[in-house]
């Protein structure tokens, strides 16, 4: 078999070995497409500041077919098609009871320990998900950055009495995450009034034919001027607004674009940013960040079955893992550009 190993920020190596024989829990899958993150580009830049290591097969958004099982497999089967988490949690700590992606002894597949870029791949069955009847297996990749929009939502919907259906959400960020989170919001769960905001015309002309409104700029700019209660809510417009982008002066202005009584979630990460905390006070701001998307791949797998048409549209390239440089260096221009693919 080969694997395709990131040596070095910028270095992809082709590796041929033996494949493995699975074991006990383990299973063999036969990896078909490899979808390409935001850490992913930041891996093979060299620009990744979260714990990472090198060499390492890269890749956490996968899907592929079982190729064989070990002795105690019980889920998945032979033929069968499936995707893995791109977390590895222990299941067990008290971190784990509440949420598996803050697991006190977390590993990131691809990340801090081999991913997916290989022709087969050994998992243990726990971390695997069998896809539903009749589910394109292009699309099951697609798995993993939905379920982060997925577990994203379900969060915030805890702070929004009565859920989406009546509240005005604006997402910010049309990447993957973003206009997934988008597709959740009309598709599954009966939002109206959904909105999206990006700098790429090509990503709110996407937006825009799924049925969602496009906010103009002019919209979103906030004037600094007044220090009084109307002054500061005179932005506010929204009941949700989704933060997806990690730019730190969207975020601080984001504050400004939640009606009193409001939530702002978050997935884009920041290391530092000013904001005006008073905007949390006076309006009694309630802040949701979130992180993985464990737990919510039967939502995620349940949107690209049922809603294959809007599947289609969160991925813009296919590459041959051959060209992953290539590759990167398309994922990184956000003009007509979405999810880009890399098949084995």
């Amino acid at each position: 078999m080969i694997s395709y190993i990131l040596k070095e920020p910028k270095c992809i190596e082709a590796q041929q070995s033996e494949t493995p024989v699975p074991q006990g829990h383990e299973v063999l899958v036969r990896v078909q497409y490899v979808g390409i993150c935001g850490s992913d580009i930041h891996l093979f830049n060299g620009t990744y500041n979260g714990p990472h290591s090198y060499p390492m097969r890269f890749g956490h958004e996968w899907s592929g077919v079982v190729e064989a099982v070990g002795s105690e497999v019980t889920r998945v089967a032979p033929g069968d098609v499936v995707t893995g988490d791109c977390s590895r949690f222990c299941g067990s700590c008290p971190s784990c009871e509440r949420d598996k992606n803050l697991c006190e002894h977390i590993e990131k597949f691809g990340i801090t320990i081999d991913g997916a870029s290989a022709e087969y791949i050994l998992r243990d069955e726990a971390y695997l998900y069998k896809a539903p009847e009749g589910m394109d297996i292009k699309h099951l990749c697609l798995s993993e950055p939905v379920a982060v929009a997925a577990h994203l939502l379900e969060k915030v919907r805890r702070a929004v009495p009565g859920g989406f259906a009546d509240k005005r959400v604006l997402v910010l960020g049309g990447g993957v995450i973003g206009m997934s989170a988008l597709f959740l919001l009309l598709h599954m769960e009966g939002c109206k009034q959904a909105e999206l905001y990006d700098l790429a015309e090509s990503r709110k002309a996407l937006a825009q034919s799924e049925g969602a409104r496009i906010p103009d700029a002019s919209e979103l700019e906030v004037s600094t001027s007044g220090t009084d209660y109307a002054s500061m809510y005179a932005a506010a417009k929204y009941d949700v607004v989704i933060e997806t982008t990690g730019v730190a002066p969207v975020f601080a202005n984001a504050l400004n674009l939640v009606k009193p009584g409001g939530v702002l979630g978050c997935v884009g990460m920041i290391a530092k940013v000013e904001i005006a905390q008073k905007l949390i006070v006076t309006k009694s701001l309630t802040i949701v960040g979130s992180i993985g998307g464990t737990g919510d791949f039967p939502r995620a797998m349940e949107f690209l079955c049922k809603f294959p048409a809007s599947a289609d549209k969160l991925v813009s390239h296919y590459f041959p893992i051959t060209e992953a440089p290539e590759a990167f260096a398309r994922a990184r221009i956000p003009e007509g550009t979405m999810k880009v693919v890399l098949t084995l």
